[in-house]
């Protein structure tokens, strides 16, 4: 992996190259959680800091290990030639819905049909949302399926009726003889996992909006004394899923009034995910509120001990010590181990991240680009509330990783991964800030200035950090030529 010369733009910084697994702590594994906070006219409140929560794992209380607050305050315009992955200051979001037919009945089919088809057109063009249909064989259908940005068309809920119509005609058959209760619950969930590794390939928070008037379950044959989340086939596969992809799985019963135990089963589905279940609610309003809790939401997360992964589900308990409001956070994970050792985590993610079609919006950045004798100059800025900074020697310190990718042509419809060119600039350093500097950089991010050699094939770069600390990435990607 080739390396890129950094420059540190001040004293304050301090810049020690190393190899790139020469790790200082291995970071545990983590859960993490998004907790919404309303008052009681249901207004988030985006005030709070980490000693207002209190978490408990499976009764046990932990120590919060990373906090950020929402995100309020828009950024500063981009200038010429600069470039972000949150555009506005703000955290990208990204919602796909899937209108379930295999778990509908005749009824509530026809009349969701209708009114979807009437209602997805008069949303905002701009916004990220994207729609399949589960058809009544268990097959995925692709309204407008998730892909790469530059072939994404904005302009998609303009002809959302036909589309709809077209694929409801050929979808709207009899269901398939032979279809039992284990198969309907199997193909559910293995289609909600492919509708959230897709998702998972979109920055931001991702919000998957479930339109379905049953929770499909089938119990396994083991003891057990828990509900169908601890007792169900499959579950806890999918479970695993969405928490690896980062999404939140809202159910959205849309048409009539369900029953008590389908509601309860629905809202143990969000409870599972992060989510919030809907009932009898139009999708314009279900996506406008998405939209706000996504923006609105905190990130915490905590490190269980190692013992704690063991192959079981969790339970989780969040608190706010104040007064007057309300909180909608996940309540239960599967505890996975994972005997991967840190530096094979760290690749995996890099990897990842360096094939995904968009940008990562983890960690907050800032790029300047302006040429250089061989290539380009970059300026880049990190948002330092984003980065785990530990107290050591009477500074604030963190372990980061720099990659640069190279990258051709941006193509339309090139898919869900981009192919790299040549092996990426990887460099490792640490960051060493005083008390006296934190300040001004959590308002001015951490600054880098470096060049980057370009070969004749480069068309784009890709920058993206990672913190060591806690296994997340921050990317941007810009044109060169």
């Amino acid at each position: 992996m080739r390396r890129t010369r950094l420059r540190s733009p001040g004293p304050a910084l301090a810049l020690a190259a190393a190899g790139l697994w020469a790790q200082t702590s291995a970071p545990p594994l983590l859960v993490h959680l998004h907790p919404l906070v309303l008052d009681l006219k249901g207004q988030p409140v985006t005030d709070l800091t980490a000693g207002d929560f209190k978490v408990a794992d499976q009764g046990k209380f932990q120590t919060i290990f990373l906090f950020r607050r929402p995100l309020t305050k828009a950024s500063a315009e981009l200038g010429p030639h600069e470039y972000t992955n949150r555009p506005g200051g703000l955290i990208p979001h990204a919602v796909a819905i899937l209108f379930d037919l295999l778990n509908e009945g005749d009824a509530n089919r026809l009349d969701t049909w209708h009114s979807l088809a009437k209602s997805i057109p008069q949303l905002e063009s701009a916004q990220p949302v994207y729609f399949y249909m589960l058809g009544l064989d268990g097959e995925l259908v692709p309204i407008r399926p998730i892909e790469s940005q530059a072939g994404a068309s904005a302009a998609w809920p303009a002809t959302f009726d036909k589309d709809l119509n077209q694929a409801m005609e050929k979808a709207n058959v009899t269901r398939p003889a032979g279809l039992d209760r284990e198969d309907r619950a199997k193909r559910t969930y293995h289609q909600l996992e492919v509708v959230s590794n897709q998702l998972a390939t979109l920055p931001g928070r991702r919000h998957l909006v479930w339109i379905t008037n049953m929770m499909p379950t089938i119990t396994n044959s083991l003891p057990c004394d828990g509900d169908w989340v601890a007792c169900g086939l499959y579950v806890a596969h999918m479970a695993v899923t969405f928490g690896h992809d980062g999404t939140a799985v809202n159910p959205d019963y849309y048409s009539g009034v369900p029953q008590p135990t389908t509601s309860y089963d629905l809202e143990q589905m969000a409870l599972l995910t992060g989510g919030r279940a809907y009932f009898s609610q139009g999708i314009g309003e279900t996506l406008r509120q998405i939209a706000r809790n996504a923006a609105n939401a905190y990130e915490i997360a905590y490190a269980p001990s190692a013992g704690n992964w063991d192959n079981k589900f969790h339970r989780i308990r969040v608190t706010v010590e104040r007064k007057g409001v309300k909180m909608q956070v996940q309540e239960r994970y599967y505890a996975l181990p994972d005997a991967r050792t840190a530096g094979a985590r760290q690749t995996e993610i890099l990897q990842a991240s360096s094939q995904r079609p968009s940008d990562s919006a983890a960690i907050g950045l800032r790029v300047k680009v302006s040429p250089s004798a061989k290539g380009v100059h970059l300026e880049v800025r990190i948002d330092a509330a984003d980065l785990l900074l530990r107290e050591q020697d009477g500074k604030l310190a963190a372990a980061l990783t720099l990659v640069l990718s190279d990258l051709g042509a941006s193509e339309a419809g090139a898919g869900l991964l981009l192919r790299p060119i040549g092996e990426p600039s990887v460099t490792n350093f640490n960051l060493d800030l005083s008390q006296e500097r934190q300040a001004a950089m959590m308002i001015e991010g951490v600054p880098l200035s470096l060049d980057h050699p370009l070969g004749d094939a480069v068309r784009r770069v890709r920058v993206m950090v990672m913190d060591r600390g806690t296994n997340e990435v921050g990317s941007v990607t810009f044109p060169v030529r």
